[in-house]
């Protein structure tokens, strides 16, 4: 049966509250949330592009309202996961901009975000352009963005690519180390798709990018934050946190949202009118 469930999962049988890295639903029906596996805290600014998509009815700081992870791609606009937003309202959500360190102080905050676009083609069963845009309401011109790669990027999905990893999820710690307040950060190893593929049979070919290995990967939390190579001293997004089996389990990469992909591709260029 442990199995079955495992290639359910990797199938898309299952729904996204069980298998997206954003906020899955155990039997209760509590939310949990999602953290980076292995990793350290960043360097003050060293992600100032980082976004904290924060959830307005969850929690009472920005430490607990997090939600899920996005990167800031132009002064009006963040890039996130499809699964993070997913029927939400503008009003409900915020994207904070610019914070390593997430404030644990008890504070308001209002909404900045003018709309919400969902790829029309994402899948809530198989996560397939598991990708969404925000347009906010007024640029954030204080932060420089992450680029988006412009063209291909099969020159970076060799053995031996370590890529970047951020979040604010789950670290796989006990007590309040699990949830941190500080950005971390991971050097995560790119995982072929013929190897992935072993471990997720029901993985599309050309729509995702693997990497993690046993103690090193993105989870709960971390949904919708950046798969990251910096070139030329710029920070570039290939992929978006999207899904996995548990988190940093032998065997099992996380599964990002490729950049690339051409249906993914069209919708960000379609939709995104930079700034």
């Amino acid at each position: 049966m442990h199995v079955l469930t495992r290639l359910a999962l990797a199938a898309g049988v299952l729904a996204v509250s069980l298998a997206a890295r954003a906020a899955p639903l155990p039997p209760d029906g509590e939310r949990l949330r999602p953290l980076i596996i292995g990793g350290v805290d960043a360097v003050k600014d060293q992600y100032p592009f980082m976004v904290s998509l924060q959830r307005l009815d969850f929690g009472d700081s920005d430490h607990t309202r997090h939600w899920c992870g996005a990167t800031l791609i132009s002064p009006s606009w963040v890039l996130t996961a499809a699964h993070c937003v997913q029927g939400a309202t503008p009003a409900g959500y915020a994207a904070l901009a610019g914070a390593t360190a997430l404030d644990t102080t008890v504070r308001k905050r209002a909404s900045n975000i003018r709309a919400i676009h969902v790829h029309p083609a994402f899948n809530g069963s198989t996560l397939v352009n598991d990708v969404a845009l925000i347009q906010l309401r007024k640029p954030i011109d204080s932060v420089a963005p992450a680029a988006l790669l412009d063209g291909g990027d099969s020159g970076y999905l060799r053995t031996g690519r370590l890529f970047d990893v951020i979040g604010w999820g789950n670290t796989g710690l006990e007590g309040e180390a699990a949830a941190p307040a500080v950005l971390q950060t991971v050097k995560t190893p790119f995982v072929p798709f013929k190897t992935c593929r072993e471990a997720y049979p029901g993985l599309q070919p050309g729509t995702s990018i693997c990497a993690g290995t046993e103690g090193i990967d993105s989870c709960q939390g971390d949904s919708g934050g950046p798969l990251l190579v910096q070139r030329r001293k710029q920070w570039t997004v290939l992929g978006v946190v999207s899904w996995g089996q548990g988190c940093a389990q032998a065997g099992y990469p996380g599964v990002y949202a490729r950049l690339a992909d051409g249906y993914i591709r069209d919708f960000i260029m379609a939709t995104w009118t930079r700034d």
